[in-house]
């Protein structure tokens, strides 16, 4: 069975210009550290592995077919790392597909943390070929590389002094929990937040107490949410928290208690400052954009600063607002 391409013409060496010491130099080739080669007979028995392939399978007296090894690095915890509980369920679906088509390649890893590259041709008569190639530094570069991408796609959404989402994040989360809101027909209500008189924090106590004021906003706030709930920095002493699924009533009972917290707690030194926030809360309308609940949102928050601060009000009458 040949595998080249129809118009590919194998390359025939005539048997005078073989080299005397060809097979000498395909072994020495063979006992190179990360390559190896294997032949398995119809029976599946091992009938040659070369120094790296027996490295790979820990071959041992004893395990002389496929199924001996796969068992042995399963039962001993070396070699082939065999991801399963049932060895003779793994077993079983790896031979539904071993010898299934001409040529098959695939990565494996194992337990001392290297990866091969192994490409396995069968013959019409049932033999199989088997080649290994160490993969280890490329795919150490690879986990580094999706480290890093992943590691910049978490900065790029997150707010660095807070660790919460940031405004670009939350506002395109919010988008989306107002599409789905609209189309499902659920109830989504949002939360705008401001510290009060945090310039004046800042002023009074330097920046550096201001910015643990932020801090402990977010972590107090974080405690108070459900999962489902997202609360992001959008703003200098700004937040927004996203309630999918509450309405506005649900949305001012949870907003109404942080407040009712906050005011309590001592944040720095030894009782020696308070803080307080306002709040304005709107519930997304049918059919309205995720700007326009943001925008009724941010003119209740402009009510509760005009009414005396540390307080939540919303864009309808509740006859809930309240005030410590």
């Amino acid at each position: 069975m040949s595998f080249l391409p129809e118009t590919a013409q194998p390359v025939v060496i005539p048997a005078a210009n073989i080299p005397p010491d060809l097979v000498q130099r395909i072994a020495t080739g063979l006992s190179v550290p990360g390559i190896g080669l294997g032949l398995i007979a119809p029976d599946d028995t091992i009938a040659y592995a070369s120094p790296e392939l027996s490295q790979l399978w820990h071959l041992k007296p004893g395990t002389t077919t496929f199924a001996d090894v796969i068992r042995y690095c399963h039962r001993t915890g070396t070699g082939l790392v065999i991801a399963t509980d049932d060895v003779e369920d793994w077993l079983r679906k790896a031979n539904e597909k071993r010898r299934s088509v001409p040529l098959r390649a695939f990565e494996v890893d194992t337990h001392d943390g290297r990866w091969f590259w192994l490409t396995e041709v069968t013959f019409d008569d049932g033999w199989l070929m088997l080649t290994i190639s160490d993969i280890t530094r490329l795919k150490t570069s690879e986990h580094a590389m999706r480290q890093a991408r992943d590691t910049a796609i978490y900065w790029s959404e997150t707010d660095a002094l807070t660790e919460l989402s940031n405004r670009h994040c939350v506002m395109k989360r919010l988008a989306d929990h107002a599409q789905e809101a609209n189309i499902g027909g659920s109830a989504l209500s949002i939360a705008l937040l401001d510290i009060d008189h945090f310039k004046s924090i800042n002023d009074t106590h330097g920046h550096d107490v201001g910015d643990k004021v932020l801090q402990h906003f977010a972590a107090a706030g974080g405690m108070a949410i459900r999962k489902s709930d997202l609360l992001a920095r959008v703003g200098g002493e700004e937040f927004l928290l996203v309630l999918p699924g509450s309405d506005v009533g649900e949305a001012f009972t949870v907003v109404d208690r942080l407040r009712s917290e906050i005011a309590d707690s001592w944040p720095i030194g030894h009782g020696a400052l308070r803080y307080t926030f306002s709040a304005g809360v709107a519930q997304l309308r049918p059919g309205e954009t995720s700007e326009q609940t943001y925008k009724r949102a941010d003119q209740a928050l402009y009510r509760a600063k005009k009414s005396g601060r540390n307080r939540v009000e919303t864009d309808v009458n509740l006859n809930m607002e309240r005030v410590a």
